[in-house]
């Protein structure tokens, strides 16, 4: 069972704050994102010990990065864990859309348990220089920060997660943040493709005008359908082989798919998991 927290406070808020602040500093546009977020993080929280501004300093980017608001999901339980069971061999070959800009994946109760993948209750991220830093609200009541480099060129999904150095994490806990980083760059990827493939069974519908706080684009995120089917009547042509059929189960996965005039768009395709076929030889 899972700890209770005793007090929580939503990436969206922390960031929607961090917007307020910097909109009451009114800074001009040529000031570089790095230097903007500490003085929001120092506007909007204090001036804290350097190990807090470089939380809070990261959670002030993810607010300030862009101008237009940050765009958020609401992510059921059994969407959350759709995402995380769903196969995909290798990364893209170029960003999803949902990490193009900023964004926020949270949980609504995480009292009640709820996560989004392992302890982790909330995950963002913003791109400055060509790296992704994402920034992530734990079970625990901590954060997490990890840098994230891919190259987009259809590489592992792991690539890019390394974690070199970083003053809030203690030389014991290396293996957890890079394990974390790696877990989290997945599920980020994962999420954002199976948002926009064909078939996906991820319904996301705006929010109510209350739900949108300004600052935010919010949207309620849920699982559909049924999401796998048995193998069905072997076929009769089957037993004329000499072999025997026995079921497998193939998992839910992602499949680049090429379409359109000579083939040349792609769009992603979700095929779910199903029941089919395989012929063996007797015992």
């Amino acid at each position: 069972m899972r700890p209770v927290l005793d007090y929580y406070v939503p990436l969206s808020e922390m960031v929607q704050k961090a917007r307020a602040a910097h909109a009451r500093l009114g800074l001009a546009s040529t000031v570089p994102l790095r230097e903007a977020a500490e003085r929001t993080a120092v506007t909007a929280w204090g001036r804290e010990t350097f190990e807090d501004l470089l939380v809070v300093g990261n959670m002030a980017a993810l607010g300030i990065a862009a101008p237009a608001p940050v765009r958020t999901h609401l992510v059921r339980p059994a969407a959350a864990r759709h995402a995380s069971v769903t196969d995909l061999h290798s990364l893209p070959e170029e960003r999803p859309q949902l990490l193009r800009a900023p964004w926020i994946l949270e949980v609504r109760r995480p009292e009640l348990g709820e996560a989004l993948f392992g302890e982790t209750l909330a995950l963002g991220g913003y791109t400055l220089e060509g790296t992704t830093y994402l920034v992530g609200l734990t079970l625990d009541g901590g954060a997490r920060v990890a840098t994230w480099r891919p190259s987009w060129t259809g590489g592992e999904l792991a690539e890019g997660t390394r974690q070199d150095y970083s003053p809030l994490v203690e030389p014991a806990d290396v293996a957890e943040w890079q394990d974390w980083a790696r877990a989290a760059a997945r599920f980020a990827i994962v999420y954002a493709l199976l948002v926009e493939a064909e078939a996906s069974p991820l319904r996301v519908e705006a929010g109510r005008q209350r739900d949108n706080p300004k600052g935010l684009a919010v949207s309620n995120v849920y699982l559909d359908g049924a999401l796998g089917e048995a193998a069905g009547v072997v076929p009769a042509s089957a037993h004329a082989t000499g072999l025997i059929p026995s079921e497998t189960s193939v998992r839910g996965h992602l499949r680049r798919q090429r379409y359109g005039p000579e083939a040349m768009l792609v769009k992603w395709v979700y095929i779910a998991q199903h029941g089919a076929w395989r012929w063996v030889r007797p015992a």
